[in-house]
């Protein structure tokens, strides 16, 4: 599904309860990742290899044959060089690091996060990749101004939070950006969300509380006007295409979803909501066993992509 520089249809009835429990964190910065580093970051790598099977892709095409006209059926080659990648909140690096292997070695590979604890020592790191401290709010070093032809960032969902507002974010990406310069922005579309099962007559509560809770009251529907935003920002060529879990990873990202609900239960835990999170313990346990009992959690993925002008 695509939709070019326009939002992607809004379809789901008002869901509260759970879903106003991101109240709770308003104010308390990104909540995952508030204990256990090594679970977390295992969760960011599942992620990454589910999103990579069910895209098919990390450079998104229209991007990649930009930058790299294909000479051959698995071979990418540089139109320019060297070609200059970012990406903002690089977490573990695992996708540039996976982005390493299938671009030409003059590529050079930047990794930017407020936190890098979760990425790999620098020795271990492709010699073409880099890692650095740089929060997304924070005013663009000068050094970096006008620097990449492309720039890759995923899943900030959670950063920009209550606010619903990802202008900032985007005003900062675009500095990044040499003219001509692509941005790919990937996220979850929380409103088009659906239980999917084998059989109809199977019984899902705790799943479809998670699917309320996921949807956070609305706060999250900014996502799939993630086109709009970019345009307003000055972005052209926008487009934002959709992505569904396709039937044999749905349980795999249902599980991962459920990693996710943990965290969010450890960090209300940490916050003092000990009695909210252990609600939230208590209804990923039921929910796997709905999983197993062949029901999914299906969050459907938005890849938005946009070009500053020349």
């Amino acid at each position: 599904m695509s939709a070019k520089a326009s939002s992607v249809s809004l379809s789901h009835e008002k869901m509260s309860s759970v879903g106003s429990d991101w109240k709770l964190t308003n104010g308390a910065g990104y909540i995952l990742d508030r204990d256990r580093s090594h679970a977390a970051a295992s969760r960011l790598n599942l992620q990454f290899y589910l999103w990579k099977d069910s895209l098919g892709f990390n450079i998104h095409p229209t991007i990649s044959q930009s930058l790299f006209p294909s000479t051959k059926s698995n071979e990418l080659v540089s139109s320019q060089s060297p070609v200059a990648i970012c990406e903002v909140a690089s977490g573990t690096g695992i996708w540039l690091t996976d982005v390493a292997r299938s671009v030409p070695p003059s590529t050079i590979l930047t990794g930017l996060d407020y936190n890098l604890s979760q990425s790999p020592p620098a020795a271990w790191l492709p010699p073409n990749m880099s890692m650095r401290h740089w929060n997304v709010f924070d005013l663009v070093p000068e050094d970096l101004v006008g620097k990449y032809d492309y720039v890759h960032t995923r899943l900030l969902v959670l950063v920009v939070g209550e606010s619903k507002d990802p202008g900032p974010i985007i005003r900062n990406l675009f500095k990044l950006l040499k003219p001509g310069g692509w941005l790919q922005w990937d996220e979850l579309d929380t409103v088009n969300m659906s239980i999917q099962k084998v059989d109809p007559a199977l019984e899902t509560p705790a799943l479809e509380e998670l699917r309320k809770w996921s949807w956070a009251d609305g706060r999250l529907d900014w996502t799939v006007k993630l086109p709009e935003f970019m345009e307003k920002e000055g972005f052209t060529e926008v487009k934002g295409d959709l992505s569904g879990d396709p039937p044999a990873l749905a349980r795999a990202f249902t599980e991962q979803h459920l990693l996710t609900a943990e965290e969010f239960a450890e960090g209300l835990i940490k916050l003092g909501k000990r009695e909210v999170g252990e609600k939230y313990f208590g209804l990923v346990h039921k929910a796997h066993q709905e999983a197993i009992e062949g029901a999914a959690l299906c969050v459907p993925r938005i890849v938005c992509v946009g070009r500053k002008p020349l």
